[in-house]
């Protein structure tokens, strides 16, 4: 398994760069950090149609319905059984989190990730899962962690690809973000955000679909960057350069016909996102005594 490493309050895959894919001049912009918010009134129109069309293109095809949500305790393979209260992890986001894709809650991405620090840990693991399909980044705010009913000792959080779809203005996706955030850390637990997922491995999307969701795509991932950094509770994790390129090579890490993972393919994001999570979890949380 590759680890994430923390770069400047960030973590980083040590894997190199993905390749670049052919993509518009303003996903360009995005990643070199330019004033992209200035030509917001230009991309949106020129993109607007195509990624529109990109999400009747998924919705035309379909995909797995979600799983119930998620309230499972998992403990550690073949241990003992411990003598203490569990570790609390919860889990916020869009249909990653929800689980579409597998049919199985075990193959979910929330329970895989708890499977992981719990083998680690050599402590049972209750994760709760609060996502569901379609949401956006303000409707985890509005609609998710006000329903986080127990005190949990991580949040992980991956939302971000309903804004692409639906054109989220950048403006209105920063004050949403930094407002999600704020929320998440106000529970009183540190913060595991992820990446975006690798848009070039959803293959239903032609040219120049393709291209109009990875440059808003780049957009939008700028945005959670800038809302993630300075945060001491908040560790960003780019999923995307960790095993993106592993998407895009290997058909099985995708669920059929579907956009999303297949239990495979949630756990190598799993294998990207635990190290996070067991990094901020305080010591005394961490003892298997």
């Amino acid at each position: 398994m590759r680890s994430a490493q923390e770069v400047g309050g960030q973590v980083q895959s040590p894997d190199a760069a993905i390749p670049a894919a052919p993509v518009s001049w303003y996903s360009h912009l995005a990643r070199r950090g330019g004033p992209w918010w200035a030509t917001l009134s230009l991309l949106v129109p020129l993109s607007g149609l195509l990624v529109g069309e990109a999400v009747m293109v998924l919705r035309r095809y379909g995909e797995s319905p979600a799983l119930d949500p998620v309230d499972i305790m998992v403990e550690p393979t073949g241990g003992a059984p411990f003598d203490g209260e569990p570790l609390e992890m919860s889990a916020f986001g869009d249909s990653a989190m929800a689980g579409v894709g597998v049919e199985q809650v075990e193959d979910s991405l929330p329970v895989q990730i708890a499977h992981r620090v719990a083998d680690s840990t050599r402590r049972p693991v209750h994760v709760v899962g609060y996502a569901h399909s379609g949401a956006k980044t303000v409707d985890v705010l509005t609609s998710q962690v006000p329903d986080a009913r127990r005190e949990a000792d991580v949040s992980v959080l991956v939302v971000g690809t309903n804004d692409v779809t639906g054109l989220t203005a950048p403006v209105a996706l920063a004050r949403s973000s930094s407002a999600l955030l704020d929320s998440l850390e106000a529970l009183g637990a540190p913060v595991v955000m992820s990446s975006l997922p690798e848009f070039r491995s959803m293959r239903l999307l032609p040219h120049p679909l393709m291209e109009a969701g990875i440059g808003f795509g780049a957009l939008v991932g700028a945005v959670q960057r800038r809302a993630a950094s300075g945060r001491r509770h908040v560790r960003y994790v780019d999923a995307v350069r960790a095993v993106g390129a592993e998407f895009v090579r290997d058909r099985s890490l995708r669920s059929g016909a579907s956009s999303h993972p297949s239990a495979s393919g949630y756990g190598r994001i799993a294998d990207v996102l635990a190290p996070a999570v067991l990094a901020v979890l305080e010591p005394a949380e961490m003892s298997a005594t």
